[in-house]
């Protein structure tokens, strides 16, 4: 990755630590191999340093609260993590928010907001001056971000979107989790309207995305069997998981009778063999939904 990195930018330079990078002048990532990279920050635009965060780690150095060191030092520098482990802040476990700022917001801004919506502060990590990551201690009732995204968008003033990972019942091996839900959320298209995304909603199109694209083409052309060609069931079946699976919410969404969607329904069985209403053939039609092009 180094030498491919080294014909496109000029002046790279390695890091035997993190202690000391000059990051007013470099811009420094973490490669798969463990290696610490900087990128002369002159050369780099804005597109082709979020284009470099799909292949390297951001390295940044935390300007807050000595918690938010103590995550940097663990997800980045290779300590262990005595430190968290002692603190009664994170004795029940944590979680990962990624988060992206769709326009421009001051850091102290961002966490006063942030720290508001819960008794105990968040540590907070920025990779960019547009994305981060929050940790969510779980001592108190968990942060219900689906709620409270309108209005932190609203007091921030800019679009966000985040994308929560599940809880981690210690922080002793948070390092290695983190390592793995960070190529999860790299490889996840955040492309849907709704601003908060949990790592269960995303895990068909983590599925569709480990398997090989022959096994996905086959998994879609036996499973949909020419629904995608069908405009009405299509759209009736896709408006079905959105309403989860409410017949009588989904048939007032779609401004038709109960009766008339069972129809469909019974539509959609001779079509495919699958009973949408069964758990088994939901999932198999849901995953392959999501090969769809």
């Amino acid at each position: 990755m180094k030498e491919e990195l080294e014909r496109l930018f000029s002046g790279i330079i390695t890091a035997d630590g993190l202690n000391g990078l000059d990051t007013n002048t470099y811009h420094w990532f973490r490669l798969e191999n463990g290696e610490t990279i900087g990128l002369p920050a002159n050369q780099l635009n804005e597109r082709e340093l979020a284009l470099l965060h799909h292949f390297g780690s951001p390295v940044t150095i935390p300007t807050g609260s000595s918690t938010d060191t103590a995550w940097y030092q663990l997800l980045h520098g290779g300590k262990t993590a005595d430190e968290l482990t002692e603190n009664a802040l994170y004795s029940s476990g944590c979680r990962f928010i990624f988060f992206t700022v769709e326009g421009r917001v001051k850091p102290e801004v961002f966490r006063e907001a942030m720290d508001s919506l819960t008794d105990h502060p968040l540590a907070c990590l920025w990779f960019t001056k547009q994305t981060g990551l929050l940790i969510e201690s779980r001592q108190t009732e968990p942060i219900l971000y689906e709620k409270v995204i309108d209005m932190l968008m609203y007091d921030l003033s800019v679009p966000l979107r985040l994308f929560v990972t599940p809880w981690l019942r210690s922080v002793k091996h948070a390092s290695e989790q983190y390592e793995w839900l960070l190529t999860v959320h790299k490889q996840i298209p955040f492309h849907s309207a709704n601003h908060v995304l949990h790592f269960h909603d995303a895990l068909p199109q983590l599925i569709s995305m480990l398997m090989p694209e022959n096994d996905r083409k086959y998994i879609m052309h036996h499973i949909l069997q020419g629904l995608q060609e069908d405009d009405e069931l299509l759209r009736t079946v896709n408006m079905y998981f959105t309403c989860n699976q409410n017949l009588t919410l989904t048939a007032k969404k779609l401004y038709i009778h109960r009766n008339s969607l069972n129809y469909r329904l019974d539509k959609l069985t001779e079509k495919t063999g699958l009973d949408i209403r069964k758990f088994q053939d939901a999932f198999a039609l849901y995953l392959a939904l999501h090969n769809l092009p």
